[in-house]
């Protein structure tokens, strides 16, 4: 009997065990299934460069029978920190609560049921100490809390100089605005030019102003940033732009006004101005133009063509102009015969007159 009972009591126990046993088995798939059950999108690391905004992803797949109740982003502390930095928090009946700027939160809705899925987090303007492991915890029914981890990297943009083309059409007489920036920020900026190597400006803030600039200013400018020492490879680094002082001068031809010619003569008329780019010509007669190029031809003229003619000469955007005029006077036959005759009469009458006084 006492073999009997004791093999009852083992069988008890063993009963007993196996019953322990299969309820922690059947806890621990819970857990196994809550903490890496559900699939959710997350970004495991992310880079960035300082300036940039970041985008933080935690979001459960679409198919995942669970409920959202609450969304929490963390920034895990540092060795020299002493708490985890919370970041937001959303609750889908309450507004969302941010502990620090510089950032926002969107949630993910499904487009099939309409419930919440998770968050993205965007960080704005990233600095290097923004760096570091971010906590994106989920708590929802059955699973309860569920965290993902990324790691983000932000590290210092390369060094770079600019200098853009100054806005607008510079020309002779105006005050020049040229700009020069750098990344990291130096300590100060110079200006030189590629022919007058004599010039050199200095500025705090990479601004540089030129006045009264003339065609004489017209070079290649070079921006040359300076670093402190500790600053590595990044000294001799610059940047350049080609400026044109844009002029127009006045008009030049091979005749002066007026001009006296003949009828039945062939006039051509030839002028240019000088100036910082092609330029368009115009002649014209009142409202009539005659030609679109820097020289005029007229073919035996004519006592109707007497009169005055423009030439203008502009740029091709019109930013600068300048004009003449010309009068030109067509003598006729009859015109220049009696001119003839009035030469030919004073030397007579002179004769006559020393005549008389013999």
């Amino acid at each position: 009997m006492s073999f009997s009972v004791k093999t009852v009591v083992l069988t008890d126990m063993d009963f007993l065990m196996t019953e322990l046993a299969y309820k922690l088995f059947i806890f621990l798939c819970m857990i196994q299934q809550g903490t890496y059950g559900m699939l959710i999108h997350y970004n495991a690391s992310a880079t960035a460069v300082e300036g940039q905004n970041v985008s933080l992803q935690c979001i459960v797949e679409e198919d995942q029978n669970v409920t959202i109740m609450l969304l929490e982003w963390i920034k895990q502390q540092k060795e020299n920190e002493k708490n985890d930095q919370k970041i937001v928090v959303f609750h889908p009946m309450l507004p969302t609560y941010y502990f620090r700027s510089g950032s926002l939160l969107e949630t993910v809705t499904s487009s099939k049921t309409g419930k919440l899925q998770g968050s993205i987090l965007t960080l704005h303007e990233v600095t290097v100490n923004d760096s570091g492991d971010y906590i994106c915890e989920i708590t929802s029914y059955p699973n309860g809390s569920i965290k993902r981890i990324t790691k983000l990297q932000v590290t210092e943009p390369p060094a770079s100089v600019k200098m853009p083309y100054p806005y607008g059409f510079i020309k002779e007489g105006d005050e020049l605005k040229i700009t020069c920036s750098a990344i990291p920020p130096p300590l100060h900026y110079k200006l030189g030019r590629s022919k007058d190597k004599t010039f050199w400006l200095e500025s705090s803030n990479g601004e540089f102003i030129l006045p009264n600039v003339t065609r004489n200013d017209s070079d290649v400018y070079i921006c040359l940033p300076e670093w402190d020492s500790l600053v590595r490879n990044q000294q001799g680094l610059n940047a350049t732009v080609e400026l044109t002082v844009n002029f127009l001068d006045g008009i030049e031809c091979n005749t002066s006004s007026p001009l006296n010619v003949s009828a039945g003569e062939d006039v051509v008329i030839s002028c240019i101005a000088k100036a910082s780019q092609h330029l368009q010509y115009k002649w014209m007669r009142g409202d009539t133009t005659l030609s679109l190029l820097d020289t005029l031809s007229l073919t035996s003229v004519t006592s109707d063509q007497s009169g005055t003619y423009k030439l203008t000469a502009v740029f091709l955007d019109n930013q600068l102009q300048t004009d003449m005029e010309i009068s030109i006077h067509v003598l006729s036959k009859q015109s220049e015969a009696s001119k003839s005759s009035a030469y030919i009469a004073v030397p007579i009458v002179l004769l006559l007159l020393g005549s008389n006084v013999l």
